[in-house]
């Protein structure tokens, strides 16, 4: 915790795996009313796009770049 002021804080966590540094800033709430649902925009495809990019397809694309050793121009190719 980097600081904390009445219901509020500042947290500093760091990925143990590619150690990114990211601040987060975390608000605590006694009682709140239910919030709506969330629309998940993933399974609505988009128009005259084909089919939608699902979160599978961007996890095999940042795999597949993670092995790329040149530069953006190469990777356009």
């Amino acid at each position: 915790m980097v600081t904390h002021h009445e219901d509020q804080s500042l947290v500093k966590v760091t990925c143990s795996h590619c150690q990114d540094v990211r601040l987060i800033a975390v608000a605590v709430a006694a009682e709140t009313e239910a919030a709506p649902p969330l629309v998940d925009v993933r399974d609505e495809p988009s128009e005259d796009l084909g089919v939608p990019i699902k979160a599978d397809d961007v996890l095999d694309a940042r795999l597949a770049l993670s092995g790329h050793a040149g530069d953006l121009k190469s990777l356009l190719r």
